[in-house]
């Protein structure tokens, strides 16, 4: 395993602008806002956090460090050698986002877990019978939820890979029946053929968590394009498969690996033809991670409005929380899946997943009230 690198603050933002840079938004809370004129502060992705100082960093190789120069907005714009890169970036980070999948992504917007599976690490089989996963969207979409993501395969740390015909059976008469009712449907799977029978049923999303690595789901992603059909992707970050993720996982920083990494898959799905406006991205918080890699993950959200997408997260009843609270159980980790969540929400976040829709929801309006 090869060493991680430490974070260096700098005085001068030269030291940071010799190579490739990365900028992280510093959001401000709703006083600072206040206290500030418009033309000092700006905001997230046309949402509701605002920032007026930012965090330029960059690796350094001989350290083994990312070096971080703070400064206000105004003073990088002046200072900067590297003008056009800047523009460029402050426009995808303050750029309002378009609709993804007609829902408004200036607001915070709720998706709802709905696990087809008899070893979930989070509800173990609860709805695994199709009437009853049927039942609990329903209920999802009653207490907030403006998405319902579908899943058939587990994919919790050293989970195996089902058959095609396994997931088929668990996903498509659920995604079915939400379909006739109108519901917005997302399917989280990383199997060609399940996307394509997805796709052919009308489901709006495919939320992938190998991140369309496999080149067949991207072809079947980009077939439908071509069809007219136009679905909305997610594309997610995984470090290995669920049987692997978690044996020793490594990066220089992670965030800004995982940046990078996301950054080169949205390309390469603009390139097969998928639309821009339809891609969101997720981190992947708890996928071949460290918890010191996820708590990174958190402090460092904001950076990922570069990517000129709207961001999803899930953080919900995530092993991060055992390790940090004396194992605690899966259904005793409502608490840290608020306060995680909340940390998004303050990042900017457009769309919180999460298997406690209607708690999710309270918080984030009393959050958002003050």
């Amino acid at each position: 395993m090869s060493a991680r690198f430490q974070l260096k603050p700098v005085s001068t933002l030269e030291e940071v602008e010799t190579q490739t840079i990365w900028v992280k938004p510093v959001p401000l809370d709703s006083v600072g806002a206040l206290t500030l004129s418009d033309a000092q502060h700006y905001c997230l992705a046309g949402g509701q956090k605002s920032f007026s100082h930012v965090d330029i960093c960059s690796y350094d190789y001989s350290s083994n460090s990312l070096k971080i120069w703070r400064g206000s907005v105004s003073n990088w714009l002046q200072k900067t050698k590297m003008e056009q890169r800047a523009s460029e970036t402050l426009d995808k980070i303050v750029s309002s986002r378009p609709d993804f999948a007609g829902l408004d992504m200036s607001t915070t917007q709720l998706m709802g877990v709905v696990n087809v599976t008899p070893d979930s690490f989070s509800d173990g089989g609860k709805f695994f019978n199709p009437e009853a996963a049927i039942r609990h969207a329903k209920l999802l979409i009653l207490e907030g939820a403006s998405i319902i993501d579908v899943g058939g395969e587990s994919t919790r740390p050293g989970a195996i890979q089902i058959t095609t015909t396994e997931e088929e059976r668990r996903v498509i008469p659920v995604t079915k029946t939400l379909l006739k009712h109108n519901i917005l449907v997302s399917v989280d799977t990383r199997n060609p053929e399940i996307m394509r029978t997805a796709l052919l049923e009308g489901v709006h999303i495919i939320n992938d968590i190998s991140g369309f690595r496999n080149k067949e789901c991207l072809s079947v992603i980009a077939d439908a394009y071509k069809d007219g059909v136009n679905p909305n992707v997610v594309i997610m970050h995984m470090q290995g498969d669920p049987t692997t993720m978690q044996k020793a996982p490594t990066y220089n920083f992670a965030p800004i690996d995982i940046y990078m990494y996301l950054q080169g898959q949205i390309e390469l799905l603009v390139s097969a033809g998928v639309l821009r406006s339809n891609i969101a991205v997720d981190v992947g918080f708890g996928f071949g991670k460290s918890v010191e890699d996820n708590l990174a993950l958190i402090d460092w959200m904001p950076m990922f409005h570069g990517l000129g997408v709207p961001m999803l997260a899930g953080v919900s009843r995530k092993s991060t929380i055992a390790k940090l609270d004396n194992n605690a159980p899966v259904d005793e980790r409502l608490g840290g899946s608020i306060a995680l969540t909340l940390k998004l929400v303050d990042a900017g976040i457009q769309i919180v997943r999460t298997h406690d829709v209607r708690q999710t929801a309270q918080a984030i309006k009393l959050w958002q009230a003050g």
